[in-house]
């Protein structure tokens, strides 16, 4: 995938795995578009895409699919996949890297093969996993010559017109400091974002290679709300959303070039701003357009009987609710703007406005108690005829957000381990197993509701061991024996993958010979020597 037919571009723009293959991703998008809007030549590679259709090819896709490889990604046991990419594709002088949880240990081994084969290129990082000190602290600052936090067009933009050097005075930058990073200064956010332009796709050269061909957007920044456990809000503070005619000039634009069924929104919420959304949805209706969207709404006490009618006319078909629980104390500890009675008939006027209604919910709040919980049941059994399916069930993750500053308040004990799942009140009365019981609860009684089609956020932190080895047998097998491409496509893939062999058998003689110089106590002596050779460019 690439926009310039140069041997060379400015930038090169990538999206490792694991993310999602049924669409492109929103933020890499936004990136292109706004490094060409600066009149630099882009281009992009989305290796995720390339490396899901390669292993559905040989039936191995479910290793994306399935939420219990999870781990496997976040750990790198997928690594080795880079081996069946062709990084002299990658053309940039510079380039950059939109990482999120589950695909950082890929661009991070990624960065790393790019360095070793093309050190004058500069490498930029940025995305929704490197926003905290603590997400770039383990990052080896040999990866990268800068990561960008937070909202990045304007941050590229200084980048770029300083040629990647003399980083120091650019606000809103990790840059490398000794052995770890020291932040610039933050950088004020964008005001109006009428002034950044959306996204138009065109570094993808064929949208057929995704799953679906609907279109991710993003219309607004932050949220409204206030609720206490969401970490989302401090990584994007302050809502702004752009105008209702440059909205609907995007859904246009799109609509007409690409012919997309369905726009999905990836905003924190929908209606922040209601005037917006009512013109919006006024705007659509006035044009003629025929189109579905959907995305997050919050249940918004303001949010007036008509607009229900009017949204549902305008093509809004899926609502995503974050209704989180139905007990009337926990939402109040919460934070949230809605109580119990206020969600049920929300969900109801969204029904019946012929929308999809979409539930996200929270089991194990540091105050829930068993009676909260059952009413969290009871409230699904009292609306289960205006409700699709619960979307997302989470065990409860304490941390980086305001409620990681009242862990005492609280009486949350954490573990060092895992932060964000496994801790505990101090009376033992709120655990990780107690949270999981509820859990499991929740989806059977979801599942005699008829509305389970739960992904849940526990079953991610249980891994899948990834048999490499496996993997590239059945690869091998395949193209000797089931592809049904050209003899010159055959020859490819079976260069690629005794390739990939190669890398993997001297990985493991890496291993065992690290493991080698720990039994005799050398192990730190064999990693310097392994570094200052990577220095002088020997692998």
């Amino acid at each position: 995938m690439g926009a310039t037919n140069s041997k060379s571009c400015d930038v090169s723009i990538i999206m490792s795995p694991k993310w999602d293959h049924r669409e492109p991703w929103t933020a890499p998008a936004y990136v292109c578009q706004y490094l060409r809007h600066l009149g630099l030549s882009v281009e992009f590679h989305d290796f995720n895409i390339q490396l899901f259709n390669i292993c559905k090819e040989i039936g191995f896709e479910h290793i994306w699919k399935n939420s219990a490889y999870h781990q496997a990604w976040l750990k790198g046991d997928l690594n080795f996949l880079s081996g069946f990419l062709d990084l002299k594709q990658i053309r940039g002088d510079v380039v950059g890297f939109s990482c999120v949880g589950t695909n950082r240990s890929f661009s991070l081994h990624l960065a790393n093969e790019i360095r070793l084969r093309h050190p004058k290129k500069k490498i930029i990082m940025g995305g929704h996993d490197l926003y905290f000190e603590s997400d770039v602290g383990t990052i080896n600052n040999r990866l990268a010559d800068a990561i960008c936090k937070g909202e990045g067009e304007h941050t590229l933009r200084d980048v770029m017109e300083r040629g990647c050097d003399n980083l120091e005075s650019v606000p809103g930058l990790y840059i490398p400091n000794g052995n770890g990073w020291k932040l610039t200064e933050d950088r004020p956010l964008i005001k109006d974002l009428n002034e950044i332009p959306w996204p138009t796709f065109e570094e993808i050269d064929d949208l057929g290679v995704y799953e679906v061909q609907d279109l991710p957007l993003t219309a607004s920044r932050g949220c409204i709300a206030k609720c206490i456990f969401c970490n989302d809000r401090i990584r994007t503070p302050n809502y702004r959303t752009r105008s209702a005619i440059s909205q609907v000039d995007e859904l246009q634009y799109l609509k007409e070039r690409y012919d997309t069924e369905f726009f999905i929104y990836n905003d924190p919420l929908m209606n922040g701003n209601l005037k917006i959304m009512r013109d919006k949805a006024e705007e659509i209706i006035r044009r003629g357009l025929k189109l579905e969207y959907g995305g997050n709404i919050m249940v918004h006490p303001r949010m007036t009987d008509d607009m229900f009618p009017l949204l549902g006319k305008s093509g809004l078909t899926v609502s995503i609710l974050g209704i989180e629980s139905g007990s009337p104390t926990t939402l109040k500890n919460m934070r949230k703007y809605h109580d119990r009675d206020m969600a049920s008939a929300f969900i109801r006027k969204c029904k019946n406005a012929g929308m999809r209604v979409e539930l996200n919910l929270i089991v194990g709040f540091p105050t829930e108690t068993e009676e909260h919980f059952q009413e969290t049941l009871s409230f699904l059994s009292e609306n289960s005829d205006y409700i699709d399916c619960i979307v997302s069930a989470a065990t409860f993750n304490v941390a980086y957000s305001d409620l990681w500053h009242c862990l005492d308040e609280f009486e949350i004990v954490t573990h060092p381990e895992s932060i964000h799942n496994s801790w505990h009140t101090k009376d033992m009365s709120n655990t990780l197993d107690v949270r999981l019981d509820r859990l499991s609860r929740l989806i059977d009684h979801a599942a005699n509701l008829d509305i389970m089609n739960v992904r849940t956020d526990y079953e991610i932190e249980e891994g899948t061991p990834v048999n490499a080895s496996k993997f590239l047998k059945q690869y091998m097998s395949y193209w000797n024996d089931d592809a049904a491409g050209t003899d010159e496509q055959r020859d490819e893939a079976l260069s690629t993958g005794r390739i990939v062999r190669k890398q993997m058998q001297r990985q493991r003689l890496k291993h065992k010979a690290l493991e080698a110089c720990d039994k005799i106590g050398m192990r730190r002596h064999a990693l310097w020597l392994r570094h200052q050779l990577r220095k002088i460019g020997v692998r």
